[in-house]
């Protein structure tokens, strides 16, 4: 950050009756900040970070996937005509708050950035901003269908519960992904639910992820 040095002076006089005046002049700096336009935005970030809320900040960083504690996994990965053994993999997702790239600011509560990878070539970046939007997607999905196409999203954030939701409809059907974390924030759980669109399927299956940093990226 830079800043512009300036300077002023004060003159004091002192004496003692019966002595002569004694004047003392102290001289005082001082400097005016001069805030760069990406200094003037971080530091808006940082107040912006501060005034979320602890079940917002139970959410940021990196989480592993304890598949020994995987419920019906193998079974929803086969209802979308993925290989079950996929639910063995390592598989870890990066939590962090959502970023407007124009303005640089956070979008703020509930609104959260998430990297997957895993062990079986999965490379993603997904934005969940709150309320309803459309998400594009190219070439072939298991779980929205052949594309080019389309999928209905919508996010709900509910602090007391520190629970965020996403449901997608899409040309194959509807799914819902609901997580939650302890009290702790060491843990999360994801519950997802998928129903197809003719009513043939209707699978649930839940994972249990362990926060193994604070970090985001």
């Amino acid at each position: 950050m830079s800043s512009v040095a300036s300077s002023s002076s004060l003159v004091f006089t002192t004496h003692r009756r019966g002595q002569p005046r004694i004047e003392r002049k102290t001289t005082f700096r001082c400097s005016s900040a001069s805030w760069s336009a990406q200094e003037y935005s971080d530091e808006k970030k940082r107040l912006k970070m501060r005034a979320l809320s602890e079940a917002h900040k139970s959410f940021l960083g990196r989480w592993h996937r304890d598949a020994s504690k995987n419920e019906n996994v193998f079974e929803y990965l086969e209802a979308h005509d993925m290989d079950g053994n996929r639910s063995t993999a390592t598989y870890v997702q990066v939590w962090d708050t959502t970023t407007d790239e124009a303005t640089n600011t956070f979008l703020g509560e509930g609104a959260f950035t998430v990297w997957t990878v895993s062990s079986t070539g999965t490379r993603r970046k997904l934005s969940y901003p709150l309320g309803e939007f459309v998400e594009k997607y190219e070439g072939e999905s298991n779980i929205f269908g052949p594309g080019p196409g389309e999928v209905h999203r919508k996010a709900t954030w509910d602090m007391s519960s520190r629970t965020h939701e996403v449901t997608s409809t899409s040309q194959l059907g509807f799914e819902s992904t609901t997580r939650t974390t302890d009290e702790s924030g060491d843990w999360m759980t994801c519950v997802r639910r998928y129903r197809k669109k003719d009513g043939s399927v209707d699978v649930s299956c839940v994972e249990h992820f362990e926060r193994t940093s604070l970090k985001s990226l």
